[in-house]
């Protein structure tokens, strides 16, 4: 008898690759990262609580607009890297993304085409970006990750170098980037930071109620049970970096209405070190499978008010940027801590 007609071999095996594609399965998972999320929520209630009492500052409207405004793109690439990781993989494309989508979109505007347009077409070149270089190359051909998306990352830099003719344009003057990127509703709540919560709400409905949800934790928790299962990671993974490439074309329109100008340079490795740390730092594990987009906004939000905290008490961004390095490796370190210790107890 050969072993695909031995019905122990089934029953030890169907109930395995179901148990990724179940909801129960699929939720078991999920809730063994809400340790380290708690933990940093606590930490980040730990943080505003000093603030609050040893920074006058921290509490004010402005500065907690200004807060709200500054974490608004970060937060929104953080929905589409977080899916990405979910699969087991990681987009360092994402910066170059953005920065050749801001400069679409300021020469679209530019030429007359109406703002409304300019934006929806940016959008659509994030994700066609996204799908059809970096998820095709990585979903179907079966490149690694790392490499298509550090060389997407420095062909698209360059591009948006060569294709601005390495300079900045003024855009000012255009009203749906600067609502997106600074206008506030009521002068309190940023339209930008409004646009990235929904996003992150919307993220976290489709990976927890639908197939194509639990097809991305699948692919990242187990590819070959996922597969077994019938879970087309072909196109899933494609699909995956599609939606990481939208949230940069939008990043890179909320951007410009930020800074009221469109920069090549805008999407630089240190926007793509933030986003990873921010998505690991509350238990988005690396290998994939396991974690949540809210999560991620946990992170983000730690990221943001620490940053703040250190900007209120004179450090300047270099020691910013030495704070996010190290947040990363620990929370590295920490996952791989954790994935020792689940794989003891299995």
């Amino acid at each position: 008898m050969s072993s695909s007609d031995d019905p122990t071999v089934r029953t030890a095996t169907v109930p395995f690759v179901a148990d990724r594609l179940t909801p129960g399965g699929w939720r078991s998972r999920l809730t063994g990262t809400s340790a380290p999320a708690y933990a940093v929520a606590a930490l980040l209630v730990l943080v505003v609580l000093v603030e609050l009492l040893t920074e006058p500052n921290f509490s004010s409207s402005s500065n907690i607009t200004n807060l709200l405004r500054t974490g608004a793109v970060p937060m929104l690439l953080c929905v589409g890297m977080t899916m990405v990781i979910l699969t087991g993989g990681i987009d360092l494309s994402m910066g170059g993304i953005l920065s050749v989508c801001g400069i679409a979109y300021a020469k679209l505007v530019m030429s007359g085409v109406p703002s409304e347009v300019a934006l929806l077409v940016t959008v659509l070149l994030g994700a066609a970006i996204g799908f059809l270089v970096n998820g095709v190359l990585i979903g179907r051909v079966g490149l690694s990750f790392f490499v298509v998306t550090l060389a997407s990352a420095s062909l698209l830099s360059g591009f948006a170098l060569l294709w601005s003719g390495n300079r900045q344009y003024d855009l000012s003057w255009d009203s749906l980037a600067r609502t997106l990127g600074n206008d506030a509703l009521a002068g309190v709540l940023p339209y930008g930071a409004l646009l990235a919560v929904l996003a992150v709400v919307v993220a976290g409905v489709v990976l927890t109620y639908t197939v194509f949800g639990r097809s991305v934790y699948a692919i990242g928790g187990n590819p070959e049970a996922a597969q077994l299962s019938g879970v087309r990671s072909e196109w899933v993974v494609p699909a995956v970096y599609g939606v990481s490439g939208a949230c940069a074309g939008l990043a890179g329109v909320m951007m410009i209405g930020r800074q009221t100008i469109a920069d090549p340079t805008a999407g630089n490795n240190t926007i793509v070190l933030y986003v990873v740390a921010a998505t690991l730092l509350a238990g988005v594990s690396i290998t994939g499978g396991s974690g949540s987009v809210y999560a991620a906004l946990i992170g983000t939000a730690f990221l943001q008010v620490l940053a703040n905290a250190l900007a209120l008490r004179g450090f300047n961004n270099s020691w910013q940027m030495v704070v996010t390095g190290a947040i990363l490796l620990v929370a590295v370190y920490l996952d791989r801590v954790r994935q020792r210790l689940l794989a003891r107890r299995a």
